[in-house]
């Protein structure tokens, strides 16, 4: 995808237009009402074959990607966002990526393994960006906009304009993380919500990668956990970079589920949340944060969640705006572990 936008990233900018696949649904059309009315606009159109002609929150719907964006006011749609059974995400994706979407987003959970990497490599040779499986979305306080349902109802209470970026398997935790910073003087650049599938169509390491270099970017905090590589990857990422003059933001990483290490073989939540053969231990992904961290002096890993502030504060990552937490009030307000800082 060129870059010809002023404000966000290639997954979601000030150019950014949304097609939704499955838009007739209860979960779609609730999201897609829902983002009409905080941000009106974005999203352009909506697919589900048999119900064109309908409308969803004044969208219009059509029966196939090609008869929506042969609308000579529907031509500047860019980015498709998936809400289909299963079964039905790989017809989708392709059909997407045949209509010329760069990037897609996929909510569903539960896609077969064997689709994902079947449209994993048909979109990388095309050049197309796939977010998810079982991503929550994208949001970019500072346009303002979003894809997905991220930041629920009402966004404001977690998200507000500021220099972090936040990247993590979990949807639900990014928003209380941009919370938990939010109170603290921290806004959100861009909340990106990755999925926690065993295959990532959008791992860690190319987020990095495409935010590297953006000035609107103070810090970055990474959100991760037991199984697969992708953490370590995102380690090796940062120390390229920074080997290369391409890195220079402080980063504050914190991987759950070290009570796990003797447990190989169970998953836990997210589907690709499993030790396997002694692969995906968070202890062996802490250590390369770690090492990396000694490395460039650029990263800290939290010992536990909430002391991720504590990481960002100590790698003076300036506040974008005052401390609302209450005089007296441990920090964060919800916090029962009395821990020195990280």
């Amino acid at each position: 995808m060129e870059k010809s936008w002023t404000v966000g990233t290639k997954y979601l900018n000030d150019q950014t237009k949304v097609i939704v696949i499955g838009i007739t649904g209860r979960e779609a059309s609730q999201v897609v009402t829902e983002t009409q009315n905080l941000y009106p606009g974005i999203i352009k159109a909506g697919v589900t074959p048999g119900k064109g002609g309908q409308q969803v929150a004044g969208v219009p719907v059509f029966n196939t990607v090609k008869e929506a964006i042969s609308r000579e006011e529907l031509n500047d749609i860019n980015t498709g966002l998936i809400y289909v059974p299963p079964a039905s995400v790989k017809d989708a994706v392709i059909e997407l990526i045949d209509a010329g979407i760069k990037v897609i987003y996929i909510i569903t959970e539960h896609v077969p393994i064997r689709d994902t990497v079947y449209f994993y490599h048909y979109a990388k040779e095309r050049d197309v960006t796939i977010v998810g499986p079982t991503s929550l979305g994208c949001i970019v306080p500072r346009i303002p906009a979003r894809i997905g349902a991220i930041g629920g109802k009402d966004p404001s209470i977690a998200y507000r304009d500021g220099g972090l970026v936040i990247l993590s398997k979990s949807g639900g935790l990014t928003t209380t993380t941009a919370e938990m910073f939010m109170r603290r003087g921290w806004g959100v650049y861009m909340a990106l919500a990755l999925g926690g599938d065993i295959i990532s169509c959008t791992t860690f390491s190319d987020a990095i990668e495409a935010v590297a270099e953006d000035d609107n970017v103070k810090g970055l905090i990474i959100q991760g956990e037991v199984g697969g590589t992708y953490e370590e990857q995102a380690a090796e990422k940062i120390l390229e970079l920074y080997k290369d003059g391409k890195w220079n933001k402080p980063v504050a990483a914190f991987v759950a589920g070290k009570f796990q290490e003797g447990l190989e073989g169970v998953s836990f939540g997210h589907a690709g949340a499993i030790v396997e053969r002694g692969k995906g231990k968070a202890t062996d992904k802490i250590r390369l944060f770690n090492e990396v961290g000694k490395e460039t002096g650029l990263v800290k890993v939290a010992e536990f969640y909430h002391d991720l502030v504590n990481c960002i504060e100590e790698l003076g990552v300036p506040r974008d705006f005052e401390d609302s937490t209450p005089e007296g009030i441990v920090k964060p307000i919800y916090s029962t572990i009395n821990r020195e800082p990280c």
